[in-house]
């Protein structure tokens, strides 16, 4: 006999990663390694090389929607600013012929506090931060190479195909990342209502939702 499965069983299945196609095209002359040397030099790690190597020999050719979720690199930090590997969400589309990518910096909710000068509170995305609840930071909301999207699999065929010269110039392939969580329509909405808000006020405003 088959068993039922009552909507709270249903909740606590894991949300499954999908894969996304992220197009990319082989550069006719690689660039020039544009910055880090000298003592910057000694300071990078393994995991921005490989994304130095992405800047280098590829340029993004793909899509990214509104309300998309993706873990971005942020390698260098100064100060107060965001760094390291951070879930971010998408704030604006962003067609293919556009490299960049508007995206807000989510964090886990561990305090009891937020600040309220750079915090909302989104609650589960689900599939991202261990099923905690999450935090966007408005006040760090930023443009990004979508080359920060690309996950260290996708970076990896990347370099294969370049190191055995399988690919011609300009030659277009897909490079896969496994992520595509979404914000719901309600959390996109308080995301996109609280960044306007912030740019227009200058604050946040953090009245009854």
């Amino acid at each position: 006999m088959e068993k039922k499965i009552d909507g709270n069983e249903e909740k606590k299945r894991p949300a499954t990663k999908e894969k996304k196609e992220l197009m990319m095209k082989k550069r006719r002359i690689p660039l020039a390694q544009p910055y880090f040397k000298g003592e910057s030099a000694k300071k990078r790690n393994g995991l921005t090389n490989t994304h130095i190597f992405a800047y280098k020999y590829f340029e993004p050719v793909f899509a990214v929607k509104a309300g998309d979720v993706y873990l971005a690199r942020f390698p260098i930090e100064y100060g107060s600013e965001i760094h390291g590997d951070h879930f971010v969400a998408v704030l604006l589309d962003s067609p293919s012929v556009n490299p960049l990518v508007t995206v807000v910096p989510l964090k886990s909710e561990k305090a009891k506090e937020i600040n309220p000068a750079s915090d909302i509170r989104l609650g589960v995305i689900p599939g991202i931060n261990s099923g905690h609840k999450t935090i966007a930071v408005i006040n760090q909301t930023r443009a990004i190479d979508k080359r920060r999207l690309l996950s260290e699999e996708a970076i990896s065929t990347l370099h294969s195909l370049v190191k055995k010269n399988l690919l011609k110039d300009y030659e277009e392939v897909c490079a896969e990342v496994i992520n595509n969580y979404r914000l719901t329509k309600e959390q996109y909405y308080l995301l996109k209502k609280k960044a306007v808000g912030y740019i227009k006020n200058n604050y946040i405003t953090h009245d009854e939702e």
